[in-house]
């Protein structure tokens, strides 16, 4: 999967928005006091100490219209060592415990997209701490995105969930964007 390269005359740095490992782990602690705060369930996994060993967690369970199966999805906010930006990961499962394939899960997030539009978005890959595979909205933009939000964040990582989430199910509270200098 090939990410369309941006043409213009801004500088790297105007158009690109990246983030360091100890930058990511930051903004994923502050994250995670603005959730307990609020009382969502979001957590910290950290598999070790080793750089990027850790990622944010939060899981949900939603209808699906088409078939009425009760579905667990479980959201990863993952550090792309290669993009230096935070990456979204997630798997969903049935009631039964199987798991989606990418067919049915296309079906369930976006199911009015074209078929190119998903093969450049919602990819299936190995999970880079757990060594599973898990679906993934493709990171080839983010930095792009981010750089383009306009003001800066006072968190990148509730900018990415609000600007990512929505595609995957996956909506933040209005509460996290309110006073997140207190975070």
């Amino acid at each position: 999967m090939a990410c369309p390269k941006r043409i213009d005359n801004m500088s790297d740095a105007e158009t690109h928005k990246t983030l360091t490992w100890p930058e990511f782990l930051k903004e994923a602690k502050q994250f995670l006091d603005k959730s307990h705060e609020l009382n969502d369930n979001w957590e910290l996994v950290e598999k070790d100490d080793q750089e990027p060993n850790s990622f944010l967690r939060y899981s949900q369970k939603i209808k699906c219209k088409v078939s009425n199966d009760l579905i667990n999805i479980e959201y990863h906010i993952v550090y792309s060592v290669s993009y230096q930006v935070p990456m979204l990961y997630f798997q969903a499962h049935r009631s039964d415990g199987s798991l989606l394939d990418v067919e049915a899960t296309w079906s369930l997030f976006m199911p009015d997209a074209s078929r190119s539009d998903l093969y450049e978005m919602l990819t299936q890959m190995e999970h880079p701490v757990l060594f599973r595979p898990f679906m993934a909205l493709h990171p080839c933009r983010t930095s792009e995105i981010l750089a383009q939000f306009g003001r800066k964040s006072e968190n990148i990582l509730i900018t990415f969930i609000s600007l990512y989430g929505p595609y995957v199910k996956l909506n933040l509270s209005n509460s996290y964007g309110l006073d997140c200098s207190k975070i």
